[in-house]
C-alpha cells in the first residue's frame, strides 16, 4: 500500500483518478482506524487530504461554507459556527464527548460515513449541500441525493468532497439537536436535528425534523409527517407532541443494542426535545 500526502488539488485529483476505487483519501482517519483491517487491506493507496487548504469556515451572501478537513473542534470553537444562525452546529459537536476525536474529526469524513455519526443529521436539517471535485470538475448536490445508504455516498471514483455549503436559513429560525448512546465512547443509537422558521405571526413558516443513527436506510431520514404538523400553526407544547407522534414514517433499525420498536420511542422523544430546543433559540 501506498501513501502520498499532495499539496495541492491537481495532484489530489491526479492521485485519485491513478488508483480509482483502490484510493482512500483521509483526513483526521477517525472512522477508517476503527476500519482498518476491513479497509485498508482492500485499498492499494491512502491519500492524506490535510494539506490542501480545505480547512476553513466563511460566510458569503449564499450561507456558510465550511471546508472538508474542518475538524470539529474548529466547528466548535468558531465564532461563525458557535452562536447565532449556526450555533447548532457547535450544539452538535458539543454532543461528542471524546475530546481528542473533536480535534481529529472532520466535517468532510462525517459527510461521507453519515449513519454512524450526528453531524449529517443536522445538515440535512439546513438543507446542506455537498461540494465534490475531480479532475472532471465541480458539482454540488444535495445531502439527501448524497447519501445512497448505509456508509455509501455517492462519490464516483476519482471524486472527493471539497465544502460543505449550508444555504443562509430565514429570519426568525431556530433549531434544537438532541441525541441518546449508551456512554460518551459510544456511537449515536438515535440523534435528532429540528429547524423550524416562524412567520411574522409567529406561525410556523418551514420546518425540518430528522433522525439519523435510528434509521433502517442507515443515513439521516426527515419525517415528512412531522413536519407536515407543525406548518402554518403556531408551536406549542401540544403541536410538538402532535409532529413527535406523527414521526412514524420514519423506519427504525433493530440491531443487538436496541429494538425498532424502542428506537422509535426514542426518536420521538428526540424531536420533542429538539423542537423544544429550537423554539427557544428562534432569532
Amino acid at each position: 500500500m501506498e501513501y502520498y500526502s499532495p499539496t495541492d488539488l491537481n495532484e489530489a485529483y491526479s492521485l485519485l483518478d491513478k488508483y480509482g476505487e483502490d484510493a482512500i483519501p483521509i483526513a483526521g482517519s477517525t472512522f477508517y482506524m476503527g476500519h482498518r483491517e476491513e479497509l485498508f487491506d482492500e485499498v492499494e493507496a491512502v491519500i492524506n487530504i490535510k494539506q490542501l487548504g480545505l480547512s476553513y469556515i466563511r460566510q458569503d451572501d449564499h450561507g456558510l461554507r465550511i471546508g472538508a478537513t474542518t475538524t470539529l473542534n474548529e466547528i466548535f470553537a468558531h465564532e461563525l459556527t458557535s452562536k447565532g444562525t449556526f450555533g447548532i452546529l457547535a450544539e452538535t459537536v458539543k454532543e461528542l464527548n471524546i475530546n481528542e476525536v473533536r480535534n481529529m474529526a472532520t466535517i468532510g469524513g462525517e459527510v461521507c460515513i453519515a449513519g454512524e455519526v450526528d453531524m449529517p443529521t443536522t445538515l440535512l436539517a439546513y438543507d446542506a449541500n455537498i461540494v465534490i471535485g475531480g479532475s472532471k470538475g465541480v458539482r454540488e448536490m444535495s445531502m439527501a441525493d448524497f447519501h445512497i445508504g448505509y456508509l455509501n455516498n455517492a462519490l464516483e471514483p476519482g471524486e472527493m468532497v471539497l465544502e460543505v455549503h449550508i444555504p443562509q436559513p430565514p429570519a426568525n429560525t431556530g433549531a434544537g439537536f438532541a441525541k441518546f448512546e449508551r456512554t460518551a465512547a459510544d456511537l449515536p443509537i438515535v440523534n435528532v436535528a429540528t429547524r423550524i422558521s416562524l412567520d411574522n405571526a409567529g406561525a410556523c413558516a418551514e420546518a425540518r425534523v430528522v433522525a439519523g443513527a435510528a434509521t433502517l436506510s442507515g443515513v439521516p431520514e426527515r419525517s415528512a409527517a412531522a413536519e407536515a404538523a407543525l406548518l402554518n400553526k403556531v408551536i406549542d407544547d401540544t403541536l410538538i407532541e402532535t409532529a413527535a407522534v406523527a414521526s412514524g414514517d420514519i423506519e427504525c433499525i433493530h440491531d443487538f443494542r436496541m429494538s425498532a420498536e424502542i428506537r422509535s420511542l426514542w426518536v420521538k422523544c428526540g424531536i420533542e426535545d429538539a423542537l423544544q430546543r429550537a423554539v427557544a433559540a428562534v432569532q
